[in-house]
């Protein structure tokens, strides 16, 4: 279970995000949608532990994640949460194969390479620069890296955002087969209402904004 309690991050004196008590339910996905700007990816980074709230706190399972160092963030991150980001953060000039070894070599349980790629369509990609993969490539790539640990928890930032709507529709369909498979938790904040539809529950991100006065 992931628990948001009383978060408020503010980054200056105009841009301030105060949000609700939520949590998200074991074996549950849930889209969040809302216009982009407007603190999806905040929430995100901080149930990763990338972002440190101004105020409040995070919890997953037992496990207080804003009150950990950073040090200790980025390893509960490596070992429980798959995270595929917006601009997919991959090595543009290392194949597909050496993108995906470095969890290996970080010494996380990983399922083979071979496996994964297998599973996300790209068995044939292997050996490929990832510079040279389409848009839609990349993602899976992204994807793959993100289950092959089989985390807690799998966060996507816009994981159709660059994709057109059938490519977008593929890659929905691909993640929920596998959170189908692996029961985790799948959170993935989106602006198009659209892709929402994958999810188990669509939350409104602007529902669980506290206004101005609301307690």
């Amino acid at each position: 279970m992931i628990q948001v309690k009383n978060v408020k991050k503010d980054f200056n004196q105009d841009t301030k995000i105060h949000m609700k008590d939520i949590e998200f339910q074991n074996g549950k996905s849930y889209a969040i949608l809302g216009v982009s700007g407007s603190g999806k990816t905040t929430l995100l980074n901080m149930i990763a532990g990338i972002v440190t709230p101004t105020e409040g706190q995070v919890f997953v399972d037992d496990v207080e994640i804003t009150k950990l160092t950073q040090k200790e963030k980025d390893n509960f991150r490596l070992k429980n949460i798959g995270y595929i980001f917006q601009d997919f953060k991959l090595i543009e000039d290392m194949t597909v194969e050496d993108n995906l070894s470095i969890l290996q070599i970080e010494k996380v349980n990983c399922i083979e390479i071979d496996n994964i790629l297998k599973q996300v369509g790209l068995e044939t990609k292997k050996k490929e620069k990832v510079r040279k993969l389409s848009g839609g490539e990349k993602q899976r790539v992204a994807i793959a890296r993100a289950l092959m640990k089989s985390p807690k928890i799998i966060l996507a930032d816009e994981p159709t955002g660059s994709l057109n709507y059938e490519k977008g529709v593929e890659i929905m369909e691909l993640l929920k087969e596998f959170h189908k498979k692996s029961k985790h938790i799948m959170l993935f904040v989106t602006h198009d209402d659209r892709m929402a539809k994958f999810a188990d529950e669509v939350i409104h991100f602007e529902d669980i904004l506290v206004k101005g006065g609301e307690k």
